[in-house]
């Protein structure tokens, strides 16, 4: 057996996806199967990496020194790259993950122009304290959670599935440069309307010019909790606890985003519904 074969045939347990924009071109990705389910899993790609990749702002991402939070397969960093990125750091808790990333970033040809350091759970900017990047990625654990409850470590973020995008927003401005940008894809809890507690977040704690684009589908946020018992996540009488949560904060969907912001603009909010649909976002393409 060649090695070509042997690489081939160890690769039956994986998912081979590829993936394309205009900006970045199309390139593949290994990442693990959707049946492996433990902790650990490196996600499938979903429609959310395809929105993130089709909303890369040209003009920021050339030349950029960028720093992603939340690797994962290495899908966002390997974008950046070719779409116009001269470095990326980037941030990782899950060993399987790094293992990943790293076989995807040298079958894509771009060995030493992503550094992957060890992310700090309890302190997410504490690898990077003291640095500035042109342009700030993330595809972060967004999913809503119940207490208690195991779940994957790219997925689990409290009960609004915002905990970890609140962490980014508390120091996103100390981390770019004079002229920095960051973009951000992520669920986000809301009414029958709007995501208004992503929005409620940004306006906390963001300093410039804020633009959420809210892809037109949207979903039950009673019916995705469900889904916890359904395949034996969590209790009923766990989901039963969130769904009541929802129910006293108004909230009854949620919403596939991606947010931009730009450091160096007047403080604003801006919401827009986009025209192009991002179809059963809770599928792998």
């Amino acid at each position: 057996m060649t090695t070509t074969e042997l690489i081939s045939s160890k690769l039956r347990n994986q998912r081979i996806s590829t993936i394309s924009s205009k900006l970045t071109g199309e390139y593949t990705v290994v990442t693990d199967l959707v049946s492996y389910s433990q902790p650990d899993q490196v996600f499938p790609i979903h429609p959310e990496q395809q929105f993130f990749l089709d909303e890369l702002i040209k003009e920021k991402i050339t030349n950029a020194r960028v720093l992603e939070i939340g690797l994962g397969s290495g899908v966002l960093s390997i974008g950046a790259l070719k779409g116009g990125a001269i470095h990326v750091t980037a941030l990782e808790i899950n060993p399987r993950a790094k293992n990943y990333a790293g076989f995807n970033i040298l079958a894509n040809g771009l060995e030493g122009k992503i550094e992957i350091r060890d992310g700090n759970v309890n302190d997410l900017w504490k690898p990077v304290r003291g640095d500035r990047f042109d342009y700030i990625i993330s595809n972060p654990p967004f999913e809503p959670t119940p207490q208690g409850m195991t779940h994957y470590l790219h997925s689990a973020a409290g009960i609004w599935g915002l905990d970890f995008v609140e962490g980014m927003f508390k120091e996103l401005d100390n981390h770019l440069t004079a002229a920095g940008y960051a973009q951000i894809v992520t669920f986000a809890p809301g009414n029958a309307q709007e995501p208004f507690m992503l929005a409620n977040m940004a306006q906390k704690y963001l300093k410039g010019e804020t633009e959420i684009k809210v892809n037109p589908i949207s979903i039950k946020f009673a019916y995705f909790v469900d889904r916890y018992v359904e395949n034996g996540q969590a209790t009923r009488e766990q989901v039963e606890e969130m769904k009541k949560l929802a129910q006293e904060n108004d909230v009854s969907h949620l919403y596939l985003c991606v947010l931009h912001y730009n450091s160096q603009g007047k403080r604003s909010l801006a919401m827009t519904e986009m025209t192009l649909a991002y179809e059963s976002w809770l599928n792998p393409l």
